[in-house]
């Protein structure tokens, strides 16, 4: 192991070098491949155990330089934490940050030409597995590669571009203080302070708008080829369709099949033969081949974005045929975990793609429109409300009673079990029936109603 001051044991200057070095991670912790004797607590200080990386494995000294990490090479290092899943997979815990938005600049340039793009063209990730009782002089590096944003695949780049633009044009149009996580795809424009009192200029306002830093979202870096994500089939691009966004594709893909019937879709796409039972998730087995991905395969696009299609049946009246519903929650881990920790705030804060099918006046359902839809933010807040009423309820012994759709204007709760002997054991010993948390209908008539309408 080199000493700090003699011969470095790579060539600062050469990409390859870096990163065969660099391979010498994997599989290993910063324990074992360097003389660190302890790490910052991470808690405090987020870039702790970059900092640790830099410092002791590839002797860099700590420094807030805006030029890369590896001057000579041009690359930048990133650390970046993984999490184990529920299901023992892995996932990325955060989003991958690439710098600063300096929002009386980034109007003066192009995409191809902006701070952004020239920031990523050359990212050395390292990717370790964070574990919350671990030392982090412990955690194991899983992954390590070079990242280019132009060399990702045309489709990602259109995306990515696209993301790009939107935020920018908010900055053109005055209104850098709206910009929000919820606008983008893949790339997102997330608040980057030290507190959240701290604001910055605009040029077309005098609107002070939070700092900002882009950043590939979580989602996108789970699913990146060949990453951390098996058995994913991407949607297939024609000529002339490299350089559509992903709802322009998923658009012109459902196009054709607007106004027919889920039976004749059924039957379209083979699940309509005759003595056959009709399969309960028709609807989604339709959504997947109209997107030519087969009925087993995650959806590249979706899993980059962190969308989840959903089949909105939409009857005459203009309400939804059925409320949206969630998976039933445990009461011991309701009573335990505040909202923000809560599975139920990462599925508000989750993207959708609502596949619309309306009611005619025969009664049959036909296919009318794809949107994308995310809770708004200001509705977030009274999710919140509902959620934390509900585990008020359980942690005071009331589990039985459920929050009704009267008392909250998005949300409620009610029964989700087989039947009424269906039952979870609460905080309090008793047995209550399985009940998970839904969208009230009401609240999604008028969702769809907006979606659809700017769509």
């Amino acid at each position: 192991m080199a000493e700090k001051g003699e011969a470095l044991p790579y060539d600062r200057g050469d990409k390859q070098s870096i990163y065969h070095y660099a391979l010498n991670l994997r599989g290993s912790t910063l324990r074992e491949k360097s003389d660190a004797e302890q790490v910052a607590d991470i808690r405090r200080n987020k870039g702790s155990f970059g900092n640790a990386v830099e410092y002791y494995y590839f002797f860099i000294d700590n420094n807030s330089d805006s030029a890369p990490d590896f001057k000579e090479a041009g690359i930048e290092l990133k650390t970046t934490p993984l999490k184990r899943n529920k299901d023992g997979g892995l996932s990325s815990k955060e989003r991958l940050v690439i710098g600063m938005i300096d929002y009386m600049e980034v109007v003066n340039e192009t995409f191809e030409t902006s701070h952004m793009v020239e920031k990523a063209e050359d990212l050395l990730l390292i990717s370790y597995l964070w574990e919350p009782e671990t030392d982090p002089l412990d955690y194991r590096i899983e992954l390590v590669e070079m990242v280019d944003l132009k060399g990702l695949p045309e489709g990602d780049l259109a995306q990515i571009k696209d993301d790009w633009e939107t935020v920018v044009d908010k900055v053109h149009d005055g209104r850098a203080h709206e910009i929000s996580g919820s606008d983008t795809l893949y790339l997102e424009a997330c608040t980057k302070a030290a507190n959240s009192s701290v604001r910055r200029k605009q040029p077309f306002s005098d609107i002070e708008a939070k700092p900002r830093a882009w950043a590939l979202k979580a989602s996108f870096m789970t699913a990146m080829p060949n990453r951390l994500i098996e058995n994913m089939q991407a949607i297939g691009r024609g000529e002339g369709e490299g350089a559509m966004t992903l709802i322009e594709l998923v658009r012109s893909r459902f196009a054709p099949y607007f106004g027919l019937t889920e039976a004749e879709l059924g039957a379209r796409f083979g699940y309509g033969k005759e003595g056959r039972r009709k399969p309960k998730n028709l609807c989604a087995l339709i959504t997947r081949r109209i997107l030519g991905v087969s009925d087993d395969a995650k959806i590249e696009e979706f899993e980059k974005a962190g969308i989840v299609p959903k089949t909105m049946r939409i009857k005459r009246s203009g309400m939804p045929k059925e409320s949206m519903s969630f998976p039933h929650f445990d009461y011991f881990e309701l009573a335990e975990t505040p909202y923000e920790d809560s599975d139920f705030a990462s599925y508000m804060e989750q993207k959708y793609l609502f596949v619309v099918y309306r009611e005619d006046g025969a009664g049959e359902y036909r296919l009318s429109d794809v949107a994308l839809w995310q809770m708004p933010e200001g509705d977030v807040d009274e999710a919140e409300r509902c959620y934390e009423e509900m585990r008020r309820r359980v942690i005071e012994g009331h589990a039985q009673n459920s929050v009704r759709s009267s008392e909250n204007r998005c949300c409620h709760v009610r029964p989700h079990g087989r039947d009424s002997k269906d039952t979870l054991p609460t905080p309090q010993g008793d047995m209550v029936v399985k009940k998970c948390f839904w969208l009230n209908a009401g609240y999604l008539k008028g969702e769809v109603e907006r979606i659809t309408k700017r769509s």
